[in-house]
């Protein structure tokens, strides 16, 4: 009898039981021994993508293709890497390449619907669950497909009736009793039925809840302000590579960065990069912090000439991948504010555009949202708070280091001025005028965060969304120095 290949079924036990940590750790050890498994690199390839290493993911998810070509799968996979890497259509093509090969597999029907949901045509995306539902097919993972497009599709009823039936489904998974309510929470937000759904998106975030260790992360923003002193950027050495085509989108989720970062874009001159992780992974590569984990820098002064170059270079790499061509490549990830200094280091001369908005309607948009993934803080709202107010006093910090460097935008400001606001944008930037820039919802390109929908629109008015749910917000007002009532 055969023994099996060494790591293998430590791998395979790691990647099942949802650890992608030890996924990578098993799976990498594993392939010294079996290069030329796709197995292997599959899994490792689907931890490095919920580690948000996007760049190691891509080059073991494709060799896992190479290896075994259409494996239902690592297309999956690397749907779901196109996805985040925001080309929709790529990954549509990689769902497809799925249901071509296993045409019942319901996270490939599920993916494909999303995606098409993504895109604008909803109707499509509904289709797609009917469907699979006509052929005998059903699942949860269809269910949750369809309670996202119903609305759009005008199936709001049934969607609200299907959803309330999956959820009352015992056993269900705490996965699946999130997606399902955070779904629900919409359909019944979108019908003027707020307690109802408030209710829903209370149940959602419990479900969703992770551990997370505000208390740790509060401490380090705080050591992020007493390290990036004047005195120590001074001392510390900056990348002699220029940064100026590098612009940097940050503040709150929720807060307007992917509308801001979908306006830049419509600049011929400019390509959104899109929510990237590549800042953070850098700034926790480099390392001089005092609570490593976190990826914040609090010793700037002790970073080296070679070291600084080198992070500056791979970070270049990066956009020369993606938009090489672009006079401004933006990258809107929100959490990099912590951040702000390695990216002024690395990438001297780069600009960075604050969003700013109401903070009830941030942290109440946040709590509604369901972040599957890289956002443990948002399933409680005092928590959510407790952030938005210490992203302010960091983000003003950086403002008073580096003058000239930070612009803040206010969402109001935007929506009721918008030609003005955007002309200062792209004058902050360096870019010149652009009639294009306000037809931004006319653009092909796809926005694969939660504001995908909104950025398809004409501005709107979009403040006092916290507004029908007053009643559930006596602490958050609180939490925020705001008083218990309006």
């Amino acid at each position: 009898m055969q023994s099996p290949r060494p790591g293998v079924n430590e791998a395979r036990l790691a990647f099942e039981s949802g650890d992608p940590r030890a996924t990578m750790k098993a799976a990498s050890a594993a392939l010294a021994a079996s290069p030329r498994d796709p197995q292997l690199h599959w899994m490792l390839g689907a931890s490095l993508l919920v580690l948000n290493r996007l760049t190691e993911a891509r080059a073991s998810l494709e060799r896992a293709d190479t290896l075994a070509p259409g494996q239902p799968g690592i297309c999956c996979a690397l749907a779901s890497l196109a996805r985040r890497e925001g080309d929709v259509r790529q990954a549509i093509r990689h769902a497809d390449r799925a249901i071509g090969a296993a045409p019942g597999l319901d996270l490939a029907l599920r993916m494909k619907s999303e995606l098409l949901h993504m895109t604008g045509d909803s109707l499509g995306a509904c289709r797609v669950v009917d469907e699979a539902i006509a052929r005998g097919l059903a699942s949860a993972s269809l269910e949750l497909a369809f309670g996202l497009a119903c609305a759009s599709a005008d199936r709001a009823a049934e969607g609200e009736r299907r959803l309330r039936s999956l959820l009352g489904t015992p056993g269900l998974s705490p996965p699946v009793v999130a997606t399902g309510s955070f779904r629900l929470g919409h359909l019944l937000d979108r019908l003027g039925r707020h307690d109802e759904a408030w209710a829903a998106f209370v149940d959602a975030n419990r479900a969703r809840a992770r551990r997370f260790d505000i208390t740790r992360t509060l401490a380090s923003f705080e050591g992020i302000i007493r390290g990036w002193t004047p005195g120590a950027i001074a001392r510390t050495p900056r990348s002699r590579l220029s940064g100026e085509r590098f612009v940097f989108i940050v503040g709150m989720p929720r807060a307007g960065t992917s509308l801001v970062e979908q306006i830049v874009a419509s600049h011929p001159k400019a390509y959104g990069g899109g929510e990237l992780s590549d800042l953070i992974l850098l700034s926790a590569g480099l390392g001089h912090s005092d609570m490593p984990g976190l990826g914040h820098v609090h010793h700037p002064e002790q970073l080296k000439q070679g070291e600084v170059d080198e992070a500056a270079r791979a970070y270049q790499r990066m956009a020369a991948a993606r938009g090489p061509n672009a006079t401004r490549f933006t990258d809107k990830n929100p959490l990099n504010f912590p951040c702000i200094g390695v990216a002024q280091t690395l990438l001297p001369g780069s600009k960075v555009i604050w969003c700013r908005r109401d903070p009830l309607d941030v942290c109440v948009s946040i709590y509604m949202q369901d972040f599957e993934q890289g956002l443990p803080f948002a399933t409680d709202l005092r928590q959510i708070a407790a952030m938005h107010r210490a992203h302010e006093r960091v983000m003003l910090h950086w403002k008073s280091v580096y003058p000239g460097a930070v612009m803040e935008l206010h969402h109001g400001e935007l929506v009721d001025h918008q030609e003005e606001v955007t002309r200062e944008l792209l004058s902050f930037i360096g870019l010149p005028w652009d009639e294009r820039c306000l037809k931004f919802y006319e653009s092909d390109r796809i926005t694969v965060t939660a504001s995908n929908d909104q950025v398809r629109r004409p501005l709107y008015k979009s403040t006092g969304r916290y507004a029908p749910y007053q009643k559930h917000l006596a602490q958050l007002r609180l939490d925020l120095g705001l008083p218990a009532t309006p």
